[in-house]
């Protein structure tokens, strides 16, 4: 199912530059309090619309036009959205933001539910050595991890809401992660390629038998 772009406004103002990687002040106390923005300055918000990637003959997702919550949840027995193409099922967002230069930007209130474990939540596709250029998982640690390795990225994140954003700088091949507007860490993109964003579940071998994730208040944003 596709969905046109749709306007979301934009408030409050933009943070200093990336090149001081840790921001000063004091850590959110409530992600969904704070004001939306990009991290750093010269950011365009755009409205690419997307397309909503569900088990086949499913409902996997609802979206609440109330409260602007996106609700995604997945069994480890659902079948392939796209069969031999995946590597295990999936309820998620794919933003039609496709690029293959300058600078793009992630941002999302994100709440993932207890138990969810070795399920992607988002990702940068596209890839030169990968199919994807990061993609970040839920693991039972309570955490959100670099792919599905031991590297945290955040932790806790089970049932409470986050401020994720996601900064791919293409033309260095870096990808810079913020939780709650907070720098932590930083990735090699896996080099260049046409990228766009996806956000919701994706299951990978070993997945916990379900798995749910909400989001709300998501931009995208390029310079």
């Amino acid at each position: 199912m596709d969905h046109a772009p749709s306007r979301r406004a934009v408030l409050g103002g933009t943070m200093a530059g990336l090149a001081v990687p840790l921001l000063g002040g004091t850590p959110a106390r409530a992600a969904a309090a704070q004001a939306a923005g990009p991290i750093g300055s010269g950011w365009t918000e755009i409205f690419s619309g997307y397309s909503v990637h569900q088990p086949p003959d499913r409902t996997r997702h609802t979206y609440d036009a109330a409260t602007g919550e996106h609700h995604f949840w997945v069994y480890d027995t659902d079948p392939s959205t796209f069969p031999g193409q995946d590597s295990g099922p999936r309820s998620e967002l794919r933003f039609h933001n496709d690029y293959t230069s300058g600078d793009a930007q992630f941002e999302c209130d994100m709440k993932i539910g207890a138990g969810t474990h070795r399920m992607c939540v988002m990702q940068v596709f596209g890839g030169a050595t990968s199919a994807t250029a990061f993609m970040t998982l839920a693991m039972n640690t309570d955490s959100i991890n670099y792919y599905d390795s031991t590297t945290q990225i955040y932790a806790p994140v089970y049932d409470k809401y986050i401020r994720l954003n996601v900064v791919h700088e293409t033309g260095i091949g870096k990808i810079h992660i913020f939780v709650n507007r907070q720098y932590r860490t930083s990735f090699n993109d896996r080099g260049a390629a046409t990228h766009y964003f996806k956000a919701g579940l994706y299951g990978r071998a070993g997945m916990s038998a379900r798995s749910d994730n909400y989001l709300k208040n998501i931009h995208i944003y390029r310079k």
